[in-house]
């Protein structure tokens, strides 16, 4: 497996938030997340590129969300959820699947953004903001 953001140490750390067994074939990973309490089933897909890169791919009751040129991954036991990133000098995208069920999209995120004084964002953007200022500290 060449894409390091795949390591076997990585996808065992999605298995075990997610208490769920990743299905692996020759050209992707699949986890099915299923939520009885609040009717929510979540199909993730990842599928390895050849440029150390993925395509992320989910699946909701209602949703199909995708994130092309993922190049990183944050995995965090704390929130109980993946952020997965896709990012640019410019700019910044976040697919995050949260344990409880929730999906979130955040597509084209200006840096400028995660570095403003979050005082100073109106609603809309501080949600952004927020969610993918995670990444600042870790990539």
């Amino acid at each position: 497996m060449k894409n390091q953001q795949l390591s076997d140490e990585n996808l065992g750390k999605i298995e075990k938030l997610f208490s769920a067994k990743l299905i692996r074939t020759d050209n992707t990973f699949t986890l099915n997340i299923a939520h009885k309490n609040i009717n929510s089933n979540i199909c993730l897909e990842i599928y390895p590129e050849e440029n150390d890169k993925c395509l992320i791919s989910v699946y909701t009751n209602n949703t199909h969300l995708q994130l092309q040129s993922c190049s990183n991954m944050i995995i965090s036991d704390m929130l109980e959820e993946v952020i997965f990133i896709s990012e640019t000098d410019e700019y910044i995208s976040g697919l995050i699947v949260s344990k409880s069920g929730d999906c979130s999209m955040y597509s084209n995120v200006s840096r400028k953004v995660l570095k403003t004084d979050f005082s100073e964002l109106n609603s809309e953007k501080l949600l952004s903001a927020i969610a993918l200022s995670i990444s600042e500290t870790i990539i």
